[in-house]
Formats: structure tokens, sequence, C-alpha cells
């Protein structure tokens, strides 16, 4: 008796371990939050099941609402206020808002809104995902250190909103969700994300890392506490290897008028811009980091001032990176176009010829008052950017992965990882 007991007991335990397990694996994404209405299509039969009641629903469009605090999909089906919906087997995946989605969903109501979450397999989720982040042409090893990077992101998302109704959104700015299909999912990287099955890097406490990434830093990656005000002991500046990013050195120039209104628009009064102020990138003031990047800048107008982070100036102007310098002014002519006469006066054509601007040919207040940029409200003047890298700058640098392992083949995925996420463990 004693014997078939613990017979029992083993069996149900190694149920529960499975079951553990496989639930470890799942993540739960938000595809949409608080909307009053989402579309639900399938080109076959679905599966409905809400309050234990299953209902197959036939192939079409429908448009899931609220009606009563219940949630509706047509006059004739109105459930509760939670509802799941899955494929049948061998049937098409049901799509929300015209994207398929691997596992299943739910649909809840949240303040008469609705929420719905896809519940979807860890390594399903990253075939969606990576490929975004990196290119299937890339050396293997970096591939397989984004893998990991992601994995890692996501089991750290899922460990702090173990409490909530979803892990992560499908808009999260590290990890950008689209579904299933042949234009998002890559053979060539999901082949390399399962050669890195179950990998993830640990802390010094032994929980998942936030891994953050970024595309390229501009040489030299961020720590956290310059970006974030706090200390992660694993995500601190380090030497990147990203000279061959496109976004290695970049350029951007915006209108002033361009910038007024968005400003405007953001709720910062300020009216017609007469100056910027911000440090040069060789000054490195205290409105940057140590690394350069800008922390904040002064903004100027007629109608008053502004203090905005120097991401709130890269959103707002779609910047590639907050490492970057500012000057005002009309900018000079790249070429000069030269007409072409015949020898009887009469012009035939035309000829760009380039022109160079020496350094000492700037203005002179430019040189003495370097963090101050003025604006003279000229019809052609503009706001020069000049920056280096793209995102963040914090974390593993996707083109810097690519430069160490081009520069070294004898470079693996856990030589990337330990470079730029110091003091981690790389585990199953």
């Amino acid at each position: 008796m004693l014997k078939k007991l613990l017979l029992i007991v083993m069996i149900t335990l190694s149920c529960a371990f499975c079951s553990a397990a496989a639930a470890a694996e799942q993540l739960r994404v938000a595809l949409a939050v608080g909307q009053s209405t989402v579309e639900i299509s399938c080109d076959d039969e679905f599966e409905v099941m809400s309050g234990g009641q299953k209902t197959v629903m036939p192939k079409g469009k429908y448009f899931l609402h609220t009606e009563d605090g219940r949630l509706q999909l047509d006059e004739q089906h109105q459930f509760g206020g939670s509802i799941y919906v899955q494929a049948l087997p061998g049937k098409a995946l049901p799509q929300i808002n015209k994207r398929s989605y691997k596992g299943y969903l739910r649909a809840l109501l949240q303040d008469n809104k609705l929420t719905v979450i896809n519940y979807v397999g860890l390594e399903d989720y990253l075939a969606s995902v990576l490929p975004s982040k990196t290119m299937v042409v890339w050396p293997e090893e970096a591939v397989k250190a984004q893998a990991v990077a992601a994995r890692s992101y996501a089991l750290y998302m899922r460990l702090r909103n173990r409490n909530e109704y979803y892990d992560l959104l499908a808009t999260d700015a590290e990890l950008q969700y689209t579904g299933t299909g042949p234009r998002i999912e890559k053979a060539g990287v999901t082949k390399l994300i399962q050669a890195t099955a179950g990998q993830y890097l640990q802390d010094a406490y032994g929980t998942p890392v936030q891994a953050v990434t970024t595309s390229s830093s501009g040489g030299r990656t961020e720590a956290a506490v310059n970006l974030w005000g706090r200390e992660v002991g694993y995500l601190q500046s380090v030497e990147d290897y990203d000279s061959d990013s496109p976004e290695y050195t970049w350029e951007y120039r915006a209108t002033p008028a361009l910038l007024e209104g968005q400003l405007a628009q953001r709720g910062f009064v300020v009216g017609k811009l007469n100056s910027v102020r911000l440090s040069p990138l060789d000054e490195m003031g205290s409105d940057r980091t140590p690394t350069g990047r800008v922390k904040y800048l002064i903004l100027s107008g007629i109608a008053g001032t502004a203090k905005i982070s120097g991401q709130e100036l890269a959103d707002i102007l779609g910047l590639n990176s907050v490492l970057f310098d500012v000057e005002t002014g009309t900018p000079p002519p790249e070429t000069l176009k030269v007409p072409i006469e015949d020898r009887y006066g009469f012009e035939v054509g035309s000829k760009d010829i380039d022109i160079k601007i020496k350094e000492d040919d700037k203005p002179v207040w430019n040189t003495l008052l370097r963090s101050y940029h003025m604006l003279g409200g000229g019809k052609d003047e503009k706001l020069i950017f000049h920056g280096k890298g793209k995102g963040s700058g914090l974390g593993l640098s996707a083109w810097g992965a690519r430069g160490m392992v081009n520069a070294d083949e004898k470079i693996t995925y856990k030589d990337i990882l330990a470079h730029y996420y110091p003091g981690t463990r790389l585990v199953r």
C-alpha cells in the first residue's frame, strides 16, 4: 500500500513538474489594451471558450466589442467578461486585426475596454521578434548572441509582470511582436534561435537579466545609471565595435518651425525659437553623460524657455540616438551650379562643383560661446544635428557583435554576451 502511495505521489509530482516546465516556456503578450473593438477573422471555423462552454464559430470576420458589460462577437454570440480563442486542430489560425498568432488568444474586459492577449511559446515568440533586429547574412555567433539576449529580456519581463494580466506589450520598445508568417519569420534566424534553445543570462542573484540591446552605439555603449538613474551591474559602458554600422555617424537637418510646432503639441510654451543651449560633444558638459549622450537641452524662444531631455528631442524629431552635437544657421550649399556656355554666349548646360568650407570660416561667436546656438530667423535657417549610433546605446550592440566576429573568427556568442553584459552567467 505504501509503495502504491509513493508511486502516486511521484507521478503527481512528475506531472506537476511537466506542467510547470510547459508554463515556463510560455509568454503572455498583449496585442491590444484599452480598445473599444478588435477584428477577429479566420479562414476556417475556430473555437471560442467562455465559462467552460465551447462554441465553434463559422469562418469569417467578426468585430469583438463590449455590450452591457459582456463580450460580443455578433448578435447571436454574447459571452462573459473573458473568452479564449484558438484554432481547431489542423485548421487556420484566427487573426487579430489581420495578423496571425501562434498559440491561443484571450480577450477580457478591463474598465469596460478590451484587452487581447496572445499566449505563445517563448521560442515561437523569439522567431517572430528577432528577424527585425538582425540579418540572416550576419555571422551566426552574432545572431546567437542576440537570440540569448532577447530570451533573457523576455524572461525578465515575465518575472517582473508575473502578477499582471500580461508579460509584455506587442509594441515593447525592445522586442516588437507582429505575429507569425513568411514575411515575419526567417528560417535562417529560427535555426540559430533553436541552436541556443533554453539559454539565457542570469545576474548575480540568479534571476534573468534585463538584456536590453541597441543597434549601434557610436563607439562605446552607455551605462544604465547615466540614462535610467539606477545602477545595473551588467549594463556598464564598454567598448563597441560598430564602425561598420551605416548609422555610426549621421546628420539630420530640421527647420526651427518644425521643432517649434512639435514642442507646442507637447505643451512646451516656447514660441519662436531664438537659441538652443547644449555643450559641445568634445567638452562633455554637465548636460551630457560620460560617453557624451545628451541628458538635456535648454530651448529658448520669445514666449519662454524649456528644458527637455535628449530622449524627448530624439523622439520629437526622430533622431537615431541621443549622442549628437547641434549647430544652427544657414548651411552653406554643398555644391555650386556653374553654367556652361557655348562660344556665342548661350547656356548649353551646367556643372556642379563641390564646395568645401574651412573651419576658420565659421562665425567668431560660434567659437566663443560654444554651448549657445543662436537662431536669427532667416528663411533658410536650419538646426543641424551631427550624431553617432542608433538606439539607446545600452547593452549588446547588434553591429558591434557583428564587428567582433568579423575581427576575430574565434569569437563565440558566449564571448559577445560576456563583453556586453559583464558579470552575468549563461544558463539553460
